[in-house]
């Protein structure tokens, strides 16, 4: 497990279960977080109010969890692998809000 030196703190406290990130006491402060293995996911996105659906484009997401060191919030962060056509951050209790609300209109959507 690794382990890291909060700024202005003498102890070391544990990472939490789920980092996956190497830290060093001389870190510097914009890279003082914890972040968790990324997980890659193909989904498609487009403006289907907007758009016909033959415009929508596949997209290969990254999906992680990050926290900083100095923090007690965690954070999922969701951006596009490459370019910025996705991105959205959320606290982890506003993307359990969210996953809920999307899993009861799917509910009700795919009856």
């Amino acid at each position: 497990m690794a382990v890291h030196t909060r700024p202005g703190r003498d102890s070391r406290d544990p990472c939490p279960s789920w980092c996956r990130r190497a830290h060093a006491v001389d870190d510097h402060p914009d890279d003082r977080h914890h972040q968790s293995r990324v997980r890659l996911v193909a989904v498609v996105t487009g403006h289907p109010t907007l758009e016909t659906d033959d415009q929508a484009l596949p997209v290969v997401v990254a999906v992680r969890l990050v926290r900083r060191v100095d923090s007690a919030l965690t954070w999922v962060e969701i951006v596009s692998e490459e370019g910025s056509s996705v991105r959205m951050v959320l606290t982890a209790e506003s993307a359990r809000h969210l996953f809920t609300t999307v899993g009861r209109l799917l509910r009700r959507a795919l009856r």
